[in-house]
């Protein structure tokens, strides 16, 4: 009986004690328990209010450089945010006109002591041929503009032409290639974000590529068994203007077309291009 009554009376006890701690109590202590309530709860959403002040002014972890859901750019853990540059290299087939019209090689060939010169003008090769070959492209973008360089290889398709120099010797001359050096500048519109959404993601520019294309003729002069060959090389202006389509057919890359004139030469070229983005639709989108 002294054991029920002494365990009453501890819980009378405690059950007070415990029920201040979490913040309740009997009517008496009732006023002492609010202010304490009230002033804690004040500190805390004081406390909180500064929290999420300073949590709004820090810059976000990811953040959307595109309207393509689920494309985001976000920092590494511990990690500055680096911005990536807009850089595309392209690599793309390319088909053009060369004119040789006034293109003139000549030189001296020696076989044994025995020396001529000779002299062959382009009209002799065919005046204006067909080339076919690669070019490569690096170039950096803007929001519209765009620059870089550009330099490709060709092969041009061209007869040889032999002739008889002297007795029992024979001159071959044919054009064996060509090759450019370019400065790109384009501008460029997205046909979805001009015409309406519901396009496909195509994109179209216009560009000027100027700069020079060097052509290597060779002469191989044979007599009997001694063969002699001599090459030279000749740059001419090349100045292009071109238009371009650009189907993207994800986010860092691209297959494009381009069609455009030597407006020196009057000649015409085209290429098939893909291209490589280092950075999503090149920032623009």
């Amino acid at each position: 009986m002294r054991c029920v009554v002494a365990t009453l009376v501890g819980a009378a006890v405690l059950v007070p004690a415990v029920a201040w701690a979490c913040g309740g109590g009997g009517g008496d202590s009732g006023g002492g328990d609010s202010g304490s309530s009230g002033g804690g709860d004040s500190g805390s959403s004081s406390g909180g209010s500064d929290y999420s002040s300073s949590s709004s002014q820090s810059t976000p972890a990811c953040v959307d450089t595109s309207d393509v859901h689920g494309y985001r750019e976000c920092t590494d853990f511990g990690a500055w945010r680096a911005r990536r540059s807009a850089v595309a290299i392209e690599i793309g087939l390319v088909a053009s006109s060369v004119d040789l019209t006034g293109l003139t090689a000549s030189g001296a060939i020696d076989h044994d002591g025995s020396m001529y010169t000779y002299r062959v003008v382009g009209e002799d090769l065919g005046g204006r041929v067909a080339a076919q070959g690669l070019a490569l492209r690096t170039l950096m973008h803007g929001r519209t503009w765009y620059g870089g360089l550009e330099s490709s290889f060709a092969r041009l398709s061209v007869e040889e032409r032999v002739e008889a120099m002297e007795p029992r010797t024979t001159l071959t001359t044919r054009a064996l290639g060509s090759s450019t050096a370019l400065l790109v500048v384009g501008n460029r519109l997205w046909l979805d974000r001009t015409f309406g959404s519901a396009l496909p993601p195509v994109s179209l520019a216009a560009e000027v590529a100027g700069g020079v294309r060097f052509t290597s003729i060779e002469a191989e002069s044979e007599t009997g068994v001694c063969i002699t060959t001599d090459r030279t090389h000749h740059g001419a202006p090349v100045v292009e203007a071109r238009l371009r389509a650009d189907w993207w057919i994800s986010p860092s890359a691209s297959l494009g077309a381009w069609t455009g004139t030597d407006v020196i030469a009057r000649t015409p070229s085209i290429g098939l291009v893909f291209s490589s983005h280092l950075r999503a639709f090149d920032g623009t989108r």
